[in-house]
């Protein structure tokens, strides 16, 4: 009888020392899950993978395209490698890899782009997409993914929209006016010699990115467009 009662008070001593520790543990919190497009302003068609798995589609996100918004988790690395080639079996070996550790405060919902310019990280960097809709106006930022560029400046429909010079740098959302098809012209800065131009429809309440790729002195320059929304 006596051993019996030691027996019940063993295991209620334990059962409350087990509640006492499962009160006091750290509160398990799900890891931060942001949106990364992938934008390619290199000249070559790329995969990007997370923890081994490819991510995009299995064409490959070829140069001026993107991959499209997808989840990943904040704080993860994304390796890239070239299209891997069926025939030959090259380009199987990753050519770098991007942490995703941009600012992820102040937004429930985060949006970032991630752009790759070349085949080194140093040549990869992340932007924060801060879009907020305009019913009435289509709006446009402008991204320098050129590794050498001179001061761009760029025209919308013979306007003054943009001014910038550093690669990686990434201009605000603006709004440029209702539905319409707008002409697109980047020059020199310094010279004002003609770089680029293009026609594109842009509709009021969408948010878009204009970037650039290339290189002006092997007159490889231009520009793509991504619609953020």
């Amino acid at each position: 009888m006596i051993k019996n009662l030691r027996i019940i008070t063993l295991l209620t001593t334990l059962l409350f020392a087990l509640a006492s520790c499962a009160k006091n543990d750290p509160v398990v919190t799900v890891g931060i899950q942001v949106d990364v497009n992938v934008i390619n302003a290199s000249d070559d068609v790329l995969n990007y993978y997370l923890n081994g798995t490819r991510q995009n589609s299995t064409t490959g996100i070829f140069p001026l395209a993107s991959s499209g918004y997808a989840k990943v988790p904040y704080g993860s690395q994304l390796a890239f490698r070239r299209l891997f080639n069926n025939q030959t079996f090259d380009n199987s070996e990753i050519l770098f890899t991007v942490p995703v550790t941009a600012d992820t405060t102040g937004a429930a919902n985060r949006r970032y782009s991630l752009f790759t310019a070349g085949p080194t990280s140093a040549l990869a960097f992340i932007t924060r997409d801060t879009i907020v809709s305009d019913s009435k106006n289509a709006k446009l930022r402008l991204v320098i993914a050129s590794p050498e560029v001179t001061k761009l400046k760029v025209f919308l429909n013979d306007t003054l929209r943009f001014t910038t010079a550093a690669f990686k740098s990434t201009s605000v959302f603006i709004p440029v006016g209702a539905t319409g098809v707008k002409a697109i012209e980047i020059r020199d800065a310094a010279t004002n010699g003609f770089l680029f131009g293009t026609r594109l429809n842009l509709t009021a309440g969408n948010s878009y990115t204009l970037f650039t790729q290339g290189r002006v002195a092997d007159k490889s320059f231009k520009a793509g467009l991504i619609n953020n929304q």
